[in-house]
C-alpha cells in the first residue's frame, strides 16, 4: 500500500476495526469523554483539562479564557496553519506574525521581542513538527511585558511530560487530534489550563459549551473507514495504459462531493464561530490511540534516526528533537523530489508551503504583509516533509532517503 503522509498516518488495523464497530453500533461509547478526560488529567497531573471537537475550537477557548478580545494583538509565528489564525479572527483580535528560525522552524526570539507592542496580549508558541520551542525564554520575555503565553502543541503528544518544558511555563496549552496529528480521532482538541488563576473562568465557560452530537461525530469513524479504502486503491488505474486517473483519487473526489470527507485545510476562511465539546465517539477512538502513544513516538524516533543517518549531511534536519511528527528538509528543487517520491508511492508533504497554510493569495485578509518575515518567506519555497507514519517500515525510510539523496539539490539561504 502507498504511504500517505496525511489523512490517516496513525491508523492501524485495530483503529479501523473500532471505527467499523462504531458505525455498526457494536462499540460501547458510553462515558468515554469522562474516561478520556481522566486519563489526560493523569498524564498532565492537572485536572484543568477540557476536550473539544477540533483543535481550533480548543485554541479559541484558551484565548477567550485568557481574556483576549477585539483589537488585542496576538503574536504567532509565520509558517503556520490557517487553523491557528482563525480563532484569533473569531475574537476580532489581530494576528501579528513573527519570523522563524532556520533550524527548528520555531519562533525567532529576537524578532518576537521586536514585535511586542502595548496592544500585545498573548504569544502563541508553536512546537513546529514536534520541535520543542524554548518556552522558558519566551515566558521570560512575556513576563517582562505582562503578556500571556499559550503553547500550540498540535504537532506532538506524549504520555509523560516530566522530561520536557511543555506546560511548565505557559498559561495554557492546546492540542489537536486531527487526522494528521501525533494521536488522532480525525477531529478533536484539548486545552490544558496551567495558570490556576483562570481555573474558575475556564470551568464556567466550559459549562456554556454544547456537546458535539454523536450523529455528527460519526464523521470521524466514517472518515477512517473511507480513507482505508482510498489508500488501498490510491494508485490503482481506472483505465489501462495510464496512471494519472486512479480509483483512489476518484473516490476522494466522490466522497468529498457527497460530503462524507473533507479537505484537511481549505483556502476558505471559516467565518462562523462553532465550538463544541468532544463527543463520546471521538473519545472512544482517541482512547484507543492513547494506548499506543508511546509506541508511535518510539517509531517516529527510529525513523528520525534513519533519516539522520542516511540522508546526505546537507539534507539532515538540524534539531535534536527525537519524536518528529514529520521530518522537514529544505531543498532547492522540492517539486522534483516530491514527484520522484510519488513515483515510488510515497506521498510526502509541504507543511508549510505558505506563510499561513494553505492560503497563498489571501494573506492580507489574515493580516500578513509581504516582507515582514523574510526567513519564513524563503523557507516556505523550499521545505518538504518526509513521513514518520506508524506503517512506514525501516526499509521504506531507507528507500525515501535514497530517493532524496539521488534527486535533491541543497538549499542555501544565500541563493
Amino acid at each position: 500500500m502507498p504511504t500517505l503522509i496525511g489523512s490517516i498516518p496513525t491508523t492501524q488495523a485495530d483503529d479501523l476495526e473500532l471505527a467499523k464497530k462504531i458505525l455498526e453500533g457494536r462499540a460501547d461509547t458510553s462515558n468515554k469523554t469522562y474516561e478520556l478526560g481522566k486519563a489526560i488529567a493523569d498524564i498532565f497531573k492537572n485536572d484543568n483539562v477540557f476536550l473539544f471537537n477540533r483543535g481550533r475550537e480548543a485554541q479559541y477557548f484558551a484565548l477567550k479564557t485568557l481574556g483576549i478580545t477585539e483589537d488585542d494583538e496576538v503574536l504567532i509565528q509565520a509558517m503556520t496553519c490557517v487553523a491557528v489564525v482563525t480563532p484569533i479572527l473569531w475574537l476580532k483580535a489581530k494576528p501579528v506574525y513573527v519570523d522563524i528560525n532556520s533550524d527548528d522552524f520555531n519562533i525567532d526570539l529576537y524578532d518576537l521581542e521586536k514585535k511586542i507592542t502595548s496592544k500585545t496580549k498573548a504569544i502563541i508558541v508553536q512546537h513546529t513538527f514536534g520541535n520543542i520551542a524554548d518556552v522558558k525564554k519566551i515566558s521570560e520575555i512575556a513576563k517582562r511585558h505582562d503578556i500571556y503565553v499559550i503553547e500550540d502543541c498540535a504537532h506532538l503528544f506524549y504520555s509523560d511530560y516530566s522530561q520536557t518544558d511543555i506546560n511548565k511555563y505557559s498559561d495554557a496549552s492546546f492540542f489537536s487530534f486531527a487526522q494528521d496529528k501525533s494521536i488522532s480521532c480525525v477531529q478533536g482538541g484539548l486545552v490544558v489550563i496551567n495558570n490556576p488563576q483562570f481555573k474558575e473562568i475556564a470551568d464556567n465557560y466550559y459549562l456554556e459549551i454544547e456537546n458535539q452530537s454523536d450523529s455528527k461525530a460519526r464523521y470521524s469513524a466514517r472518515y477512517i473507514d473511507l480513507w482505508s479504502v482510498i489508500k488501498k486503491y490510491y494508485f490503482t488505474p481506472i483505465l489501462p495504459f495510464q496512471e494519472k486517473v486512479t480509483l483512489g483519487k476518484a473516490l476522494v473526489i466522490l466522497f468529498r462531493l457527497l460530503g462524507l470527507i473533507k479537505k484537511q485545510a481549505t483556502t476558505k476562511l471559516e467565518i462562523d464561530i462553532r465550538v463544541n465539546r468532544m463527543s463520546n465517539i471521538q473519545a472512544t477512538l482517541l482512547l484507543n490511540q492513547l494506548k499506543k502513544c508511546d509506541a508511535m513516538n518510539k517509531h517516529r524516533g527510529e525513523l528520525t534516526g534513519i533519516y539522520n543517518q542516511n540522508l546526505k549531511q546537507e539534507f539532515v534536519n538540524k534539531t535534536e528533537t527525537k519524536y518528529l511528527l514529520r521530518y522537514p528538509i529544505l531543498l532547492k528543487n522540492p517539486r522534483v523530489v516530491l514527484n520522484a517520491l510519488k513515483e515510488s508511492k510515497f506521498i510526502c508533504g509541504r507543511w508549510y508551503s505558505s506563510i499561513v497554510f494553505p492560503l497563498d493569495d489571501q494573506l492580507e485578509g489574515v493580516g500578513y504583509i509581504n516582507g515582514r518575515c523574510p526567513n519564513a518567506e524563503l523557507i516556505i519555497k523550499s521545505i518538504i516533509n518526509l513521513p514518520a507514519n506508524i506503517d512506514l517500515t525501516d526499509e521504506d525510510a531507507l528507500k525515501i532517503a535514497k530517493i532524496v539523496n539521488e534527486n535533491a539539490k541543497p538549499f542555501k539561504f544565500s541563493n
